[in-house]
């Protein structure tokens, strides 16, 4: 069933409102993530093929990735490689494009804003 504009813009409308009351803070972070581990899937596989295929929790080379969503589902076993990972491709002098630089860094400002750090000057 096709929406009607009225309805398209009555939900356009509270998605607005939940983002500057804070509501949606979760779902925005969530879409980060998930932006951030694409870049980072693709910074592995353009610096070295063979590097992409490596779990980032660290576990033997048998359980070689060979998918995104692997690669996804090792971080999730492994949250704190996210963050690890963001630092590395950030420090590593990878050739990342403004836009993705701003999402990684985004991403440890929050974990640090979630750990009471201060403030990092960019």
């Amino acid at each position: 069933m096709a929406l009607t504009n009225a309805e398209r813009q009555r939900r356009y409308r509270q998605k607005l409102k939940a983002r500057a009351s804070g509501e949606a803070a979760g779902d925005l972070v969530r879409a980060m993530v998930e932006r951030a581990i694409a870049v980072l899937w693709r910074m592995r596989a353009e610096t070295s093929p063979e590097d992409a295929l490596i779990d980032p929790g660290q576990a033997p080379a048998s359980t070689a990735q060979t998918t995104l969503d692997a690669f996804r589902a090792g971080l999730a076993r492994h949250p704190a490689s996210l963050l690890a990972l963001c630092r590395s491709t950030l420090h590593g002098g990878a050739a990342l494009r403004p836009e993705d630089r701003a999402l990684l860094s985004s991403l440890l400002e929050i974990e640090a804003a979630l750990r009471l750090s201060p403030q990092r000057s960019r």
